[in-house]
């Protein structure tokens, strides 16, 4: 209880600590995430050089065949000595804030960091984001361990490390905080954004002086304002992204299995099994190797030139199912960009369409990849505010912000209404999670009273019985809570919940 005590008071009357400690997270998130993302762009540049020289000098298809045969071994067997590091890993950093994992964050940290290397690098098409919010998360809990940090401190660092994971990622500070907020923490805590926030904009400094100013999708040119009369459109590409989110979810989800059944059907050891999308992989990056990696470039090349919708939509079959091979063969490698570079095609298609209507003039087909970006990623993430504000940072244009809101928020609607999950959830709950032993480790959680609570006294809330709530604190007055207590709307109460049991109180209470 004394521990309990001590964590309250910290949260209660020393946040200027938690704004130190998320300097320090961003500052160490900030620097891996930036170092992780400067060797994949230099080496996967040259690889697309090496793929352009090989049509002069075909023996360096073998020796890229060869290197890359290389790569995804190595990557593989760290991905076998470490399951952590599989995926994306956003699904772990939210398993472990539910109490749900407990990884070894060195071990995650250096594998991760090497494996997303080696398969991004070579040209599968995986992000590097996902990486990045998991090497953000685990720089902070290595962090938080060597200061000795309670458990509350350390998942409020977590979710900070995420956030700076991100903020590195794509220079966008603010949609670094939302992701952590609306996807991974779930929670508007005063602590989480205070720290969160510092960490991502710390990150965000270390990555645009390694980086430069410039943003990560900029624009060839000022995004132009759709007018009012075009709003109607706007429902026609949210609905269809939605759609599309939808399916995308439901491959995605079940990719990995069908992937693990062909390889064992002939005997391919998991280590091995992304040794059967190598050769599309090879063949892509001869013929095609804008298509390769996360996306990034090729979102920047369309919107530099026009291109037939043919071509955009082979584009777009190609990308759609290398990256659900990619991602399925189990590599260090996340779906973030991905996500972002099929939406920016889908729109571009669904927009180019328009255009060959005369419904719009050709001027708005680089304002279309805008907002496909961030509707399709609001679809498949459930994470529309995220995506409003992640797109229009990359772009670093703000005027369209009112057309994207539109168009993710119908999307966001649309997967719903079929039904769909936030991606990143649906793949923890696939996750097959080793449910830990009943523990007492019981740690102090801070949570807000919402519409679900708000009202009732304590004893109606049928919490399990080793669940206690200690103090409510609203508008800056503490009340130490019994029973008899009536829960206020929009206070902060502290709730003191064995460790492996934080997912279940976080549900039961919002």
């Amino acid at each position: 209880m004394e521990n309990h005590q001590r964590e309250y008071q910290f949260s209660n009357e020393s946040i200027i600590a938690f704004v130190w400690r998320g300097a320090l997270v961003g500052l160490i998130a900030g620097i891996v995430v930036s170092l992780f993302r400067l060797i994949i762009e230099k080496v996967g540049g040259w690889v697309i050089m090496l793929y352009h020289q090989s049509h002069q000098l075909p023996y360096l298809l073998i020796l890229i065949t060869l290197g890359s045969a290389l790569a995804v071994v190595l990557a593989g067997y760290l991905a076998h000595l470490e399951p952590d590091i599989k995926g994306s890993g956003i699904p772990h950093v939210e398993g472990e804030l539910k109490g749900l994992l407990s990884p070894n964050w060195w071990s995650v940290l250096w594998k991760k960091f090497l494996g997303g290397i080696l398969g991004i690098s070579v040209g599968f098409m995986l992000g590097r984001e996902g990486p990045s919010i998991q090497l953000g998360a685990m720089s902070a809990k290595g962090l938080a361990k060597r200061l000795g940090a309670s458990h509350m401190e350390r998942r409020v660092m977590i979710a900070s490390g995420a956030a700076a994971g991100l903020s590195a990622a794509f220079n966008a500070p603010i949609a670094g905080l939302l992701f952590v907020v609306e996807e991974i923490y779930h929670h508007f805590s005063r602590l989480i954004w205070i720290s969160a926030l510092v960490a991502s904009l710390v990150a965000n400094i270390v990555s645009l002086k390694i980086f430069g100013l410039t943003p990560v999708l900029a624009m060839p040119s000022d995004l132009p304002t759709l007018t009012l009369k075009h709003y109607w459109l706007l429902l026609i590409l949210g609905l269809l992204l939605g759609c599309l989110g939808y399916y995308y979810e439901v491959i995605i989800l079940k990719i990995s299995q069908w992937y693990q059944s062909c390889a064992s059907k002939i005997g391919l050891p998991t280590s091995l099994q992304a040794l059967l999308t190598l050769p599309f992989i090879i063949m892509i990056g001869y013929y095609l190797p804008i298509l390769l990696g996360g996306g990034h470039q090729l979102i920047l090349q369309l919107a530099q030139a026009s291109q037939p919708i043919m071509l955009l939509l082979v584009y777009f079959i190609i990308r759609f199912v290398i990256s659900m091979l990619s991602f399925g063969s189990g590599l260090p490698g996340g779906i973030f960009l991905p996500i972002l570079t099929l939406g920016g095609l889908a729109g571009l298609i669904i927009g180019s369409l328009f255009i060959h209507w005369q419904l719009i003039d050709a001027s708005y087909a680089t304002l279309f990849i805008v907002l496909g970006m961030a509707g399709y990623f609001a679809a498949v993430s459930k994470a529309p505010l995220t995506g409003m504000i992640l797109v229009t940072e990359m772009v670093g244009d703000f005027k369209p912000l009112m057309a994207i809101a539109v168009v993710t928020f119908v999307a966001y609607v649309m997967m719903d209404l079929l039904n769909g999950h936030p991606i990143y959830e649906a793949m923890l709950d696939k996750m097959t999670i080793q449910k830990p032993a009943r523990t007492l480790e019981p740690t102090l959680i801070e949570l807000t009273v919402t519409d679900k609570i708000a009202g009732k006294q304590v004893k109606d809330l049928n919490l399990p019985m080793d669940v206690l709530i200690t103090t409510q604190l609203n508008h800056h007055r503490t009340q130490v809570v019994t029973g008899n207590t009536q829960l206020e709307a929009g206070a902060t109460i502290f709730v003191v919940v064995n460790q492996n049991e934080l997912g279940q109180v976080r549900e039961l209470l919002m």
